[in-house]
C-alpha cells in the first residue's frame, strides 16, 4: 500500500518517494516481500497520476513478483480494494503492508504468514512499552487501559483471501484505520504476533532519521542491509 498522499511529512515529494539509503522508501518494503518464501505475487498500489512512473521504475529494480502496480482510492480501504480487484486468481492469503514500513523484514513477514495459516487472520504488532490513556472529547483522560494487554498493530496483515474480501464488502462505508478492524467486525478473531518496534511507519521527517540510523547500525533485527 503506497498510495497515500503524505501529508503529514510535509514537502512536494511524496513520503514513499523519499530516499533511505539511496532507494526509495517503498522500495525497502518491496524487497522484504521479493525475499520471503511464501509470498508468490505483488501488487503495488500507488496514487492514480504515479503508475506510468512508478510502471518505468519498477522495471529496473528487477523484482520479478511485482505483478502490478494500480491506481488507488479515496480512502486507504478503497485502495485495498482496488488491489484485491488483481491478485492472482490461486492466491489464498493476501498480505497487507504499508509501504512506509521500509524496516520490515522477510523473518516478520513469514511468521504473519504461518500465524495466518493457522488461523484465518494474524497482524504485526508490538507491546506497548508506555502507558496508553483513553480520553474523552473533551481532552480529558477517560481511562487507563492494562498496559499488559495493549498492543501496537503494524503491518504486515495477513488474513484468509476470502475473509478479507468479505470484510471489505461488507464494511465499504466504515471509517477504518488498518483491516484488521474491517475482519474484526465480522467476529473473527486476528492472532497477534509480536514484531520488533524497528517495524516502524515513516510518518514524519524523525521517523526517516530514525530507519537511517538503523540502517546504519545494521539493519532491522541487527540483519545487515542488502548493500
Amino acid at each position: 500500500m503506497a498510495g497515500g498522499k503524505g501529508l503529514r511529512f510535509g514537502g512536494k515529494i511524496r513520503k514513499q518517494y523519499l530516499q533511505l539509503r539511496g532507494k526509495p522508501i517503498l522500495w525497502w518494503s518491496l524487497q522484504a516481500f521479493e525475499k520471503s518464501p511464501s509470498v508468490g505475487s505483488m501488487v503495488l498500489v500507488v496514487p492514480a497520476e504515479d503508475v506510468r512512473r512508478l510502471r518505468v521504475k519498477a522495471r529496473a529494480w528487477g523484482f520479478r513478483k511485482l505483478a502490478a502496480i494500480v491506481p488507488g482510492g479515496v480512502t486507504r480501504a478503497d485502495s485495498v480494494r482496488e488491489g484485491l480487484t488483481v491478485v492472482p486468481e490461486g492466491c489464498r492469503y493476501v498480505a497487507v503492508h504499508d509501504a512506509v514500513r521500509p524496516l520490515v523484514v522477510p523473518a516478520i513477514i513469514e511468521q504473519v504468514i504461518a500465524a495466518a495459516r493457522r488461523s484465518g487472520a494474524a497482524l504485526a504488532a508490538c507491546p506497548s512499552k508506555d502507558t496508553v490513556k483513553l480520553a474523552n472529547g473533551d481532552g480529558h483522560i477517560h481511562s487507563t487501559p492494562d498496559r499488559e494487554k495493549v498492543w501496537l498493530a503494524q503491518t504486515p496483515q495477513v488474513f484468509h483471501r476470502k475473509l478479507l474480501e468479505r470484510a471489505h464488502q461488507k464494511g465499504k462505508n466504515a471509517s477504518v484505520t488498518d483491516d484488521a478492524m474491517l475482519v474484526e467486525r465480522l467476529g473473527a478473531k486476528v492472532r497477534l504476533v509480536e514484531a520488533p518496534a524497528d517495524n516502524l511507519k515513516i510518518t514524519r521527517p524523525i521517523d526517516l532519521e530514525l530507519a537511517k540510523i538503523i540502517l546504519s547500525r545494521g539493519g532491522p533485527c541487527g540483519r545487515p542491509e542488502p548493500f
